[in-house]
């Protein structure tokens, strides 16, 4: 059954759970001012299969993104959907576990759709819900400085900073190593195996990410 539990983002111990479960930072269970049995409890009840949560964001355009915890029994992972406006439709960005599609994000289409106008959800919040679909070999040599701005704003220690955003920085690589990206047909696409913005991609999707992501190619 599905649930937003867009909600639950206000709750001490969800982003402990979720930097801890979908972004790959085994520090970050420590790293706020929580029980870390709480932490991993809460975490349980994100993946547990009788329900599958989703959060939404508002996109470029119109468009929206979901992020579903895909909560098969046995085999839990992470969709990054696209929902064009105006359609019920969804189409794949990232899918983390199971059949590994993705990136989704290089690292400046990151940053451009973080600060996209949220009524709900501050630049900190969006940045590191999305950050889980990066992957982007050529990250600026200061990368984790938004994400321990972010990291703070939403309560982490100042103390495992460094440690959390290192690990949110380089969790990807479990999936999909370290992807480059580059310009084909006037699109960004990612050049590697399990992307849905491969060059192969029918140019309307290309277009459709591009817009929902203010990376305008």
């Amino acid at each position: 059954m599905l649930a937003d539990i867009s909600l639950w983002l206000d709750d001490r111990l969800f982003w402990p759970a979720f930097l801890l479960s979908v972004g790959g930072s085994d520090t970050a269970a420590v790293a706020f001012d929580v029980d870390p049995a709480d932490v991993e409890e809460y975490a349980e009840q994100l993946h547990h299969p009788d329900s599958w949560p989703f959060i939404s964001l508002p996109l470029g355009g119109g468009h929206g993104l979901h992020i579903l915890f895909r909560n098969f029994e046995d085999d839990a992972g992470w969709d990054y959907l696209l929902q064009p406006a105006g359609s019920d439709t969804v189409t794949t960005l990232a899918a983390l576990e199971g059949c590994f599609q993705g990136p989704g994000l290089s690292w400046p289409e990151l940053l451009v759709a973080a600060g996209q106008p949220d009524p709900a959800r501050s630049w900190s919040e969006r940045l590191l819900l999305l950050l889980p679909a990066l992957g982007d070999a050529d990250l600026p040599h200061d990368a984790d400085e938004p994400i321990i701005s972010a990291f703070a704003a939403v309560g982490g220690l100042s103390q495992q900073r460094y440690k959390v955003a290192h690990e949110l920085l380089t969790a990807s690589r479990r999936f999909w190593g370290d992807p480059t990206w580059t310009e084909y047909a006037d699109r960004r696409v990612r050049l590697g195996r399990h992307s849905p913005r491969g060059p192969a991609a029918p140019p309307d999707r290309l277009a459709l990410i591009a817009e929902a992501l203010g990376s305008g190619s």
